[in-house]
């Protein structure tokens, strides 16, 4: 994955492993892509950040989700990041 170069919905639609799947099937595969892509890009600006003297990293892993795969959003409606401390 080049976290500097995103994958529009267009094109996604058109790789050779998603054309074929259900329309919902596509949306939840591009919405995990995106989430995945939006912690890799954290990630990237994260660790390039000075480190403090307490030595913890905090690590964004994701959207908090509904089991069916809907976001569970803020009153602006962002969605709610997981985070884990390391």
């Amino acid at each position: 994955m080049n976290i500097f170069e995103e994958i529009s919905w267009p094109q996604f639609q058109q790789l050779r492993e998603i054309k074929n799947l259900s329309e919902r099937e596509k949306i939840k595969r591009y919405n995990f892509y995106l989430d995945q892509l939006n912690v890799a890009r954290f990630n990237n600006w994260y660790n390039a950040q000075p480190k403090g003297s307490s030595g913890k990293i905090i690590v964004q892993s994701g959207f908090l989700q509904q089991e069916d795969l809907y976001y569970i959003l803020q009153e602006d409606g962002s969605k709610i990041y997981i985070t884990t401390e390391m």
